[in-house]
Order: structure tokens, then sequence, then C-alpha cells
């Protein structure tokens, strides 16, 4: 039996920085601009990423058993994936390996400032189907943490039920705009979500603000984050807390979503308050957020737990 099962996208993601790109406002809309036609680079480096692979590799550093529901490919970049997954502890047996597709990969170009303009190709991260979701493993886990699997929607009913039939399974999950897109349409309706705690963006949220009613009355837990200006979360149909983000200086952002998920979900599953759960959450992104990558900066749990001290 696994503590938590993550399912979602599994991704190569290349970082590139340099102090020559810049994010410009141009009539509302934010623009990443490239200064010249050579430029030269402050780093270039390969990292594992995608929103289930995070977590799972999160989840495991914090001491859970976590296994890993993704399609990836037969290619050099699913034997990284592979590696890094089994170097983390997180079980692989789960993965979904296609021999036609290639694994998904991202240039992530990274600004002075950390903002980051992300350039993907999801690859077989983009191709979960519904008979690649085994119902032994998805009723044998003590929590599933659900990230974005492109709007698949009969996977994504695939896993609902299985939750629904399994109550004592827990569902956390982390929509994509694929997967909104569904919600916003009617296609996905907020009665066959079987979720104790969404996760979303304030982007996000807005993104469904016609079914925001219906959530917050049909979702136990909420939250609702606003990137370093913090966020908030709705417990039960009210409007309970309210909360900072960290304070670190952000040297890319990717992954900070994922890593407070994971961590606000790990503090739930350990059955602690709500206001515990968003210290975790924070200070599991704070963490991220100081190093390329979404999971170099990944805690443990005595860093999590804040028993030893931080720098953010």
């Amino acid at each position: 039996m696994y503590d938590f099962i993550s399912i979602g996208s599994s991704l190569v993601d290349i970082f590139i920085h340099s102090e020559k790109f810049d994010v410009e406002n141009l009539n509302g809309e934010n623009r990443f601009t490239i200064q010249g036609d050579k430029v030269e680079m402050e780093s270039f480096v390969s990292r594992i990423g995608g929103g289930a692979a995070n977590s799972a590799v999160g989840f495991s550093r914090l001491g859970f058993k976590a296994a890993l529901i993704s399609e990836i490919g037969r290619d050099d970049f699913a034997e990284m994936i592979v590696r890094n997954l089994q170097k983390e502890q997180v079980d692989t047996q789960l993965l979904v390996k296609e021999k036609q597709e290639t694994t998904g990969g991202s240039v992530i170009l990274v600004d002075k400032n950390g903002s980051r303009t992300v350039l993907v190709h999801r690859g077989a991260a983009s191709q979960l189907d519904s008979y690649d979701i085994p119902p032994y493993w998805v009723s044998q886990a003590r929590w599933i943490h659900l990230s974005s699997i492109a709007g698949r929607l009969e996977a994504l009913r695939r896993i609902f039920e299985l939750v629904k039939i399994h109550p004592e399974t827990v569902l956390s999950w982390n929509p994509g705009k694929q997967e909104l897109a569904l919600l916003a349409s009617g296609e996905l309706k907020v009665s066959e979500l079987p979720c104790m705690v969404l996760f979303l963006n304030s982007k996000e949220w807005d993104l469904v603000k016609d079914q925001q009613a219906d959530l917050i009355k049909e979702i136990p837990q909420i939250v609702v984050t606003k990137g370093a200006e913090g966020g908030e979360v709705y417990i039960h149909g009210n409007k309970e807390l309210k909360f900072f983000g960290a304070t670190a200086k952000s040297v890319d952002d990717t992954g900070a979503g994922d890593a407070f998920a994971t961590g606000y979900s790990a503090a739930q599953y350990l059955h602690l308050e709500p206001k515990k759960s968003v210290e975790w959450g924070v200070r599991n992104a704070g963490s991220v957020i100081r190093y390329f990558g979404a999971q170099t900066g990944l805690l443990g749990r005595e860093m999590i737990e804040g028993k030893t001290p931080t720098n953010f």
C-alpha cells in the first residue's frame, strides 16, 4: 500500500538563464523579450519536472511511501526520469512506457528576476488513457494527488470513479487549464469531483468563475494561491484563512505550486490543522524557488516542520 500516488506528467526540463532575457508589460500583457540575436547564458541545466513527478518526489522526501502514474516514452529522456525517481525512492512500477511515443520535455527561459517563459512539448505525458489507471493500486492508496493530465476526460472520470467507490482513498487535485476548460464548459460537472482539496492559482480560479460557488459548496477545502502575495483557503464553504507567501528571493518560480500542494497535502494526510498545512506549503514553495528546477529545493520532514532552520 502506498501513502501517496501522484498522477500526471513527468518531463525533462531544460533551464536557460540569461540577464539578457526580460519581461515587459505591453498593453496589459506580459511579453518575453531577448536582447540581441546571439545571447550569452548565465546557466544551462537540465532537471526532471512535471507536476506528478514533482509531487511524488516531494512526498518521498517527506518520508512517505510514494508512487507515480505517468506516461513516458522508451527513450533517453525516459531513462533520465526513471533514474531520478529511483534515486529519490519513488516507486516506478506504475509508470506507463510507450515505445511509439516520445517523453515530454520543456525549455524554460528564466529572466534576471526569476520570471519564466516555458516552451513545452508534452509528448507522452499528454497521452494518459483510462486503461492506464490501475484500479487495484488506486484503491490501495491512502491518498491520490492528481495534477494536470492534459484534459484527458475519460482518464479523469476513471480516476474520480475509482476514488468514489473507495472512499477511504483521499483525492487532492491540482488541475491545469485544459481540465479547468472542461469544468467551465460543463463537460465535466462539479458533482463528479470527489476531491477533498482543490489547488488553483488566482488566474486558474478566474477561469472557473461561473463554477466558483458550486466548487466552494461541494469541495471541503479549496486553496487559491497568488504567488508571493500568498493566498486564501476556503474550508467547508467559508473563506477561513488568508496567508502570505514566502519572502525568499526567487531564482526560478517553476514548481512552486507543486511544492505548495505537496506540503499542504502531506500535512493534511497527517491530520494537521489547515493553518499548519499552509505553513508547510509556504515553506516548501519558498525553498523550491531558490533553485533552478522544481525538485532541487523540496524539503525533508525536519525542515518542513521547522525543526531545522531555513533561510527564507
